[in-house]
């Protein structure tokens, strides 16, 4: 019973919001340019940990969401580059090759979720269900791209917190990296405090009926657990024990001389 007076209490107050709101566009199909950063603390071990102050402390990526009422698809930008290489310094290179360029596509009719992730050279599409609206409302509002919006939050079984800012003029319930199910479009993420950010810095409408989102195809079939499962025993067979093991990007450093 709790459970749905919080459904219905946030249906709710989206509506109440959105009629407060001014006049924007709802665009119901077309592409989301999003900057994602990433916060980096990588520490290096041994010898190796006297080049720890060449790395890069933040990454910054551009993502694209397309959209329809039907299913949205998140994923690189076709230009993205996977390395990061700093400037030498004492003659020493250091490369960072950053993996994982996952592809997320969210079926909002069936309300179902398939993650193509690749891991080792090998590729899984991921089937799960829609998370659940389990957001809380802070009642804080401000626009983005013209877009009044409204903040949420969460919190996991871990304690790192997640905050969002969604646009309810915007009604295809889609969002970044499965950030959705949210009474409008997503535009801001924010996880533990800024570790880990995305912001919408614009939106490309597209005739409804005219942009194609393609399911991904390729990988082998796995839940959410057989995936874990699977990159558990990998990084122990590696010599690197995960009691939680991720399901992100992967990295990899190469020190020059």
């Amino acid at each position: 019973m709790k459970a749905k007076l919080f459904a219905m209490s946030l249906t709710m107050l989206s509506v109440i919001a959105w009629g407060q709101e001014k006049s924007v566009e709802n665009i119901s199909s077309g592409r989301i340019y999003y900057e994602e950063k990433i916060k980096l603390d990588i520490k290096l071990e041994g010898d190796a940990s006297q080049y720890s102050d060449m790395l890069p402390k933040e990454r910054k990526t551009e993502k694209i969401l397309s959209f329809s009422n039907e299913a949205t698809l998140f994923e690189n930008s076709k230009d993205i580059a996977d390395e990061m290489t700093q400037e030498p310094h004492e003659g020493v290179n250091v490369k960072m090759i950053i993996g994982g360029d996952d592809v997320i596509y969210t079926d909002l009719k069936n309300q179902k979720i398939i993650e193509q992730r690749e891991f080792m050279n090998r590729m899984f599409l991921v089937g799960k269900e829609l998370p659940v609206a389990d957001w809380k409302l802070t009642g804080n509002q401000k626009v983005i791209l013209g877009y009044p919006c409204m903040e949420a939050t969460k919190q996991d079984t871990a304690g790192v917190t997640t905050t969002v800012w969604f646009a309810s003029s915007l009604t295809v319930k889609g969002g970044p990296a499965g950030f959705c199910n949210l009474p409008g479009m997503v535009l801001e993420v924010n996880v533990n405090d800024g570790s880990h950010t995305f912001l919408a810095k614009s939106i490309e409408p597209v005739v409804p009926g005219e942009l194609k989102i393609k399911k991904p195809g390729e990988g082998k079939k796995v839940t959410e657990a057989e995936y874990k499962k699977i990159v558990s025993e990998k990084m122990k067979e590696m010599g690197m024990d995960d009691d939680k093991p991720g399901d992100g990007a992967h990295v990899r450093i190469i020190i020059k001389n």
